[in-house]
Formats: C-alpha cells, structure tokens, sequence
C-alpha cells in the first residue's frame, strides 16, 4: 500500500510538471548533481523574483518544474535500489551491537577490500575512502542504536517527495507574481 502511495505521489509530481513551457535544462546527466545545480538555481531565482526582478519569474517556473521532476526521479533511484537490496537478500537492518563490532573489525583490518572496490567503482577517490574508514574508526564508541536501511530508504524517498512538492510551491508563487 504505502509503494502504491509513493508511485502515485510521483506520478501526481510528474505530471503537475507537464506543461508547453519547455524547462531549463540541468547541466549535469547525473540526477544527483542536477539536484545541487538546480537548487542552487531556485535560491538564487527567488531572490531575484523577490527582490522585484519579474522577468526572473518564468525562468523560477521552469526551474521549479525540473527541480519537481528531478527529486521525484532521485525518490524513484531511491525506491528502486530499496527494491534491488531486498531481491539480492542483502541484510538491511542491523543492531547496535552488529555495527560496533563492524566497526572494531574495520579499525583493526581496515575497510574490506570488496567495499573499497565497490567504493571506486562509484567515484570515490582514496582520500574519501580513507576520510571514512577514518570516520568509522573514531566513532566506534558512540554507536548506540540499531540502524535500520530500509526505513531509512523509505523516509529518504519520501523526502524527496516532500522536495518536490516544495518546487511546485515555489512554481505556484512565481506563477502569481
């Protein structure tokens, strides 16, 4: 039921950005760094807009829209890899105890080596990498609660959601300027 819901607010998002305005086009093809780029639009178009600039006001809309349909792509990313983690079987809930023990072992030996390939294989650089066995290692002790991947997923999704909702907010305020 709550799938049906998150498959229907995308839908709902999507196609509330449908429209004969064609949307400025994002810079990056990765929907993640589109995010950041597009956001970064969207405060500075409503500064603008709000400090008297209308002409700035359409160019806000089609923003809006990219940005609407950009963060319910990145929820859908988000649902989808949830849906491959459950089908592969991979362990998605851990106890508090679990993580601290992952943690001993990666101070005592380091990041296994599979992590680190999958870790590159995704762009990240030694020093990232490095950055967050580092990480990992200093806050072994503070680990006090179980973590839980696919709550987790689920609100990161539905926050994206949430992101889309408040592009079309500011669509809808820039449409009445």
């Amino acid at each position: 039921m709550r799938r049906a819901v998150g498959l229907w607010l995308i839908l709902l998002v999507l196609s509330m950005g449908i429209s004969t305005v064609r949307p400025v086009k994002a810079l990056s093809n990765d929907p993640y760094e589109a995010f950041w780029e597009i956001l970064d639009r969207e405060s500075t178009l409503v500064v603008e807009v709000e400090d008297g600039n209308l002409s700035a006001a359409l160019e806000l809309i089609q923003n809006s829209r990219l940005g609407a349909e950009n963060a319910a792509n990145i929820s859908a990313l988000t649902w989808q890899a949830l849906e491959e983690l459950k089908a592969s079987g991979v362990k998605t809930y851990y106890t508090a105890e679990e993580l601290r023990e992952m943690a001993q072992n990666i101070s005592q030996n380091g990041l296994p080596q599979e992590t680190m390939e999958a870790l590159k294989a995704q762009g990240w650089t030694d020093e990232q990498i490095q950055a967050l066995e580092e990480y990992i290692v200093q806050n072994a002790d503070e680990i006090d609660e179980d973590f839980n991947m696919t709550a987790f997923l689920e609100k990161f999704s539905m926050a994206f959601i949430d992101v889309a909702f408040k592009y079309n907010q500011y669509e809808a305020w820039a449409l009445e300027k």
